[in-house]
């Protein structure tokens, strides 16, 4: 009966095994694209942030509002009416060391938050399916997450529109109309993980401390 009962006996899976295995392939795609593309630039089939052979770096504006009577237009606006391009790019088929350091520079940070996101949620995932959610190492997981996208909320729009300016001057006189605002995503998302992190080194204290009792 004992053999029957444990053969009948269904195998409970680990509800983050999906999680972790999506986070896994996340990690592979991303850390193996940006390798890829490296490697492709560096033999110069590729190119990856303004470096490669058929590398052209662009600067877009802001919102530029120019009204009927400032250029020519394929359409033609009424008398009043404002035009209002979105997105105009200025590019360079051939950039100086100066225009590609800066058109490094206004795309790296977004990279650099992607790879982290994804390499951390990945880690955090092993630890609290291998130990559990209520682990120390899952919070500090958690907290640091939280805390590198608070930053990267502040810091990521700083440089970006630092080296956008920069390369904008590089390429066309008149300012550059864009104005700084946060991540907000990642502000939002940086808090929630923080205050996670906080509710789960406390059940985890909890949690020491009942065992500590049994």
């Amino acid at each position: 009966m004992d053999a029957v009962a444990k053969k009948r006996t269904i195998k409970v899976r680990n509800p983050l095994d999906l999680l972790t295995t999506l986070s896994g392939m996340a990690v592979c795609l991303v850390v193996g694209g940006y390798g890829w593309a490296a490697v492709t630039t560096l033999f110069g089939g590729g190119t990856l942030f303004g470096y490669g052979h058929d590398a052209v770096p662009c600067v877009a504006t802001g919102d530029m509002g120019l009204d009927s009577d400032s250029g020519n237009w394929l359409l033609r606006p009424h008398a009043g009416i404002e035009v209002v391009p979105t997105h105009v790019n200025l590019c360079t088929q051939n950039p100086s060391a100066g225009q590609r350091l800066w058109y490094t520079l206004e795309n790296l940070p977004g990279t650099v938050t992607l790879i982290v996101a994804v390499l951390v949620t990945y880690l955090a995932l092993q630890r609290a399916r291998n130990q559990g959610p209520y682990s120390s190492g899952f919070a500090a997981k958690l907290r640091f997450l939280g805390w590198f996208l608070l930053a990267d909320s502040v810091l990521r729009p700083t440089i970006q529109i630092y080296a956008s300016r920069r390369l904008w001057t590089s390429m066309a006189d008149g300012p550059m109309d864009h104005s700084w605002q946060p991540v907000w995503a990642c502000l939002l998302a940086g808090i929630a993980l923080v205050t996670l992190a906080r509710i789960m080194t406390a059940g985890t204290a909890m949690r020491e401390d009942l065992e500590g009792v049994v």
